[in-house]
């Protein structure tokens, strides 16, 4: 036993004789235990196994009684997974380790065995539902079925009809994993044999280690919100003011003539100047622009939670009614301004924009995303969607007469069904500095293209602008959509999850 081995006394090996010393064995009552990795009774099953081909190694565990003629008949007491691993690629890498991990019950681990009554102790000492079986050096896959590449000891367990996860990892650090679903237990003494061909394709490569941290502006209120509480105040009053302690305090009351987006009367000049901040994170900031039209109609990003399913002017008074007190005052889905059909990307609030320039356009500076302290960056993506105004306008068109399907914007756009080669897209300009007047970069996305209108959330990898300060928003558009107004449609867009490049 341990690292003594009997000579054999037959041909076929399958006798060995053993001489007890230190007593004399009492007949009928000697106990027999095989154990090479722990005392005599327990039973200690690695959960890191080597592939030698040694399972005594690794926890192979018997047991025999004794008989009249003080001869035993060992029996394995533990389980064993045989592997018929194979593929037909020459090129495979080497294999370097076999993972089976059950779906909780222990395969490894130390277990008492209750020889009294020939069965296991149903408590599992530092139990292990994984075994790795290891290859030193790797090993090459077979190419043909050529019997057992590799086994397995592990403690019986209750298997049947549950799931075993099997992964095979590589020399290349490529995986394989498949999911099998036994028929039978792992028995005492038991075999059960995996048979699996792996082709190269199969394999699934590791994602290549970032030389960058991604973070990302969620607009959510967590325990990680990183920015410092600050104040939206009235310019030009002593008084009046809104304390910002989370994203949530920056959503306005009303999603049009709200106190924070349009700060009572603009045109009084009792402007607050709106603006955030993702401070300590992404450090993207953001401002309306500090001139008479401080205000939402003179274009911003405003913070919003605002969701409804539908977009049509049959669900324009109903709407009305339940975010306005005098419904009967409002009309045309303006006033709705800030709501989304699928709500955010994730969580419960998201950024809407809105501006653009053209010949009629009287925004004079162009909502933007800037780095506060940490700039320039490169940003990654973001996701964006159209809103329920923008959704209603497009596709219902705009009418000079029917006050509920929209604004009096006289263009001559009267539906999305009417037109197959109309388009619609927003365009980021990047600035190296933010005191740059000209863009360095640029980049597009269609939020219509002929029929295809954005209705869920989409990626826009913003990575072909480099890295910039500061990144402005501006809206291209078909001539269709065009009218002796300008732009016909809604100038508006929802964005959610703005995702930062930090070099490590």
């Amino acid at each position: 036993m341990g690292d003594n081995q009997s000579e054999a006394i037959t041909e076929e090996g399958t006798l060995a004789q053993f001489e007890f010393k230190g007593g004399t064995a009492i007949v009928g009552t000697g106990h027999i235990f095989y154990n090479m990795t722990d005392q005599a009774k327990n039973a200690k099953v690695l959960s890191s196994q080597s592939a030698d081909g040694n399972l005594g190694n690794d926890g192979d565990f018997g047991y025999a009684i004794l008989d009249e003629y003080n001869s035993f008949y060992l029996e394995h007491k533990t389980a064993y997974v045989w592997f018929d691993t194979k593929s037909d690629d020459a090129d495979m890498p080497k294999l370097l380790s076999i993972t089976l991990t059950t779906e909780g019950a222990e395969i490894a681990g130390e277990r008492i065995f209750d020889f009294a009554n020939n069965e296991w102790d149903s408590t599992t000492t530092n139990g292990s539902s994984t075994i790795t079986l290891n290859f030193e050096g790797g090993k090459q896959l077979q190419s043909a079925n050529e019997g057992v590449m590799a086994a397995m000891v592990v403690l019986p367990a209750k298997v049947s009809g549950t799931k075993l996860t099997i992964t095979y990892t590589f020399e290349d650090e490529s995986t394989f994993t498949e999911v099998k679903t036994p028929s039978k237990n792992f028995e005492s003494g038991a075999t059960q044999r995996i048979s699996t061909t792996i082709a190269l394709a199969d394999l699934t490569k590791p994602e290549p280690e970032l030389p960058y941290e991604l973070r990302i502006l969620t607009f959510e209120d967590d325990e990680n919100k990183k920015f410092e509480s600050f104040v939206l105040e009235y310019q030009g009053l002593e008084e009046g003011y809104w304390e910002i302690n989370t994203w949530s305090d920056l959503i306005d009351t009303k999603q049009q003539d709200g106190d924070k987006l349009y700060a009572m009367a603009w045109y009084q000049g009792d402007q607050a100047l709106y603006r955030w901040w993702d401070q300590n994170h992404t450090d993207l900031s953001h401002a309306f622009y500090d001139s008479g039209w401080t205000t939402f109609a003179g274009g911003g990003h405003a913070i919003s939670d605002y969701t409804e399913p539908e977009y049509h002017g049959d669900y324009l008074r109903s709407y009305l009614e339940k975010y306005y007190d005098n419904p009967s005052e409002y009309w045309g889905w303006q006033y709705l301004q800030l709501m989304t059909p699928i709500g955010a990307h994730s969580g419960k609030n998201f950024a809407v924009h809105y501006g653009y320039k053209d010949f009629m356009s009287m925004i004079e500076v162009l909502p933007s995303l800037e780095f506060a302290e940490t700039g320039p960056h490169i940003i990654d993506h973001m996701y964006v969607t159209c809103t329920n105004y923008m959704l209603n306008q497009t596709i219902e068109g705009v009418s000079r007469e029917d006050t509920d399907s929209g604004d009096q914007f006289g263009g001559n756009w009267d539906g999305l069904d009417k037109y197959d080669d109309a388009w619609l897209k927003i365009v980021a300009r990047g600035y190296a500095s933010k005191d740059d007047t000209e863009p360095c970069s640029s980049s597009e996305f269609y939020l219509v293209n002929g029929k295809d209108v954005v209705l869920d959330w989409r990626k826009w990898d913003l990575t072909e602008l480099g890295k910039v300060e500061k990144v402005e928003f501006d809206f291209a558009y078909s001539e269709q959509m065009g009218g002796i107004y300008g732009f016909t449609i809604p100038a508006y867009f929802a964005y959610d999850d703005v995702a930062v490049r930090f070099e490590k």
